[in-house]
Parts: C-alpha cells; sequence; structure tokens
C-alpha cells in the first residue's frame, strides 16, 4: 500500500511551496524462488517540504520541482532523507477569456 499526499500555496504565478508526504506498508508477504527468509514485510512514513516553479519554454511551459522526505517509523527497511526532482513540459494553461466590452444603448 501506498499513499501520496501533498498541500502548497502559490506565493506568486510561478512560485509554490509545501508540505509532502507519503506512507508506504507492504500487505503481504515476499515469495518467489528467492525467499529465504520468510515473511518479509517493510513499512516507512515520510514527510518533508517542496518547493516548485513554472516558467517559459518556447511556446511550451516547464515545471521544476524538489521534494525532500525525513522518513521515519521504518520496519526492514533504512530510514533517513531522500530527495526528488521533477521536471515537465506541457501546454500552458488557457488564459483568461478575452473580455468584451458592454453594449451601450442610447435611447
Amino acid at each position: 500500500m501506498h499513499f501520496d499526499w501533498g498541500a502548497s500555496q502559490f506565493l506568486s504565478k510561478q512560485v509554490m511551496v509545501g508540505l509532502v508526504g507519503y506512507v508506504y506498508k507492504e500487505l503481504g508477504c515476499d515469495s518467489g524462488s528467492g525467499d529465504r527468509v520468510g515473511c518479509f514485510q517493510s513499512q516507512v512514513v515520510g514527510v518533508g517540504p517542496q518547493i516548485g516553479f513554472l516558467f517559459p519554454v518556447g511556446d511550451m511551459q516547464g515545471y521544476l520541482n524538489l521534494k525532500a522526505y525525513g522518513e521515519f517509523a521504518a520496519e526492514s527497511r533504512p530510514a533517513g532523507w531522500n530527495t526528488w526532482v521533477t521536471f515537465s513540459i506541457s501546454p500552458p494553461a488557457p488564459g483568461a477569456p478575452p473580455t468584451t466590452k458592454p453594449i451601450v444603448r442610447k435611447y
């Protein structure tokens, strides 16, 4: 079982900061020809900060995200810190619809 969560706030149109986390718990036992120790179940919880940046890439939109997780409540796996960097390019978000002038009628 793996559950990810995140909560963030944009500080401007290009920069966001927030918190992220995950819970990992192995529900079943390991099996197969390499299983020499019997049932082996691991778990870990990670929580930490994130920061993200939006920027133009030609006529597309780039996004760079940095997340750092401090891991705890670990069983049968190492605990510590891990960091993730994500980079993606996508079409830009649609702009605001054009505003139209109100119709003025004079009678």
